[in-house]
């Protein structure tokens, strides 16, 4: 199980390989793992409808808070902050169970 956001962002990619080539290019960019910024990435992926945009966000809602605080403040902090409006959590979570991402965004926008 990941242990920290480098881990986690490799754990990510593992489950869903569709997405190495966001990797790559995050890495061709900044030379190393920026967990953080990789998961920004990832975000804007999920919000223009990604075609492994669903087996993202239910990783990222299955491993919410399952890992420690590290993990959880990546998700909540470059996944969550980022959906800027209603309309984005919508985008990104519909069909999807997702209370852990929605509690999150409540008590970040609220």
């Amino acid at each position: 199980m990941p242990t920290t956001t480098k881990e986690f962002c490799q754990f990510l990619v593992e489950q869903v390989p569709e997405i190495r080539t966001i990797l790559r290019n995050h890495l061709d960019d900044f030379s190393e793992m920026l967990p953080h910024v990789f998961l920004g990435e990832l975000t804007r992926y999920v919000l223009a409808n990604g075609a492994s945009k669903i087996r993202i966000v239910e990783l990222l809602e299955e491993n919410f808070d399952r890992h420690g605080p590290e993990i959880e403040n990546l998700i909540s902090v470059s996944f969550v902050e980022n959906l800027e409006t209603e309309i984005d959590l919508e985008n990104a979570t519909t069909g999807i169970s997702s209370v852990n991402l929605v509690n999150e965004w409540r008590r970040q926008k609220t």
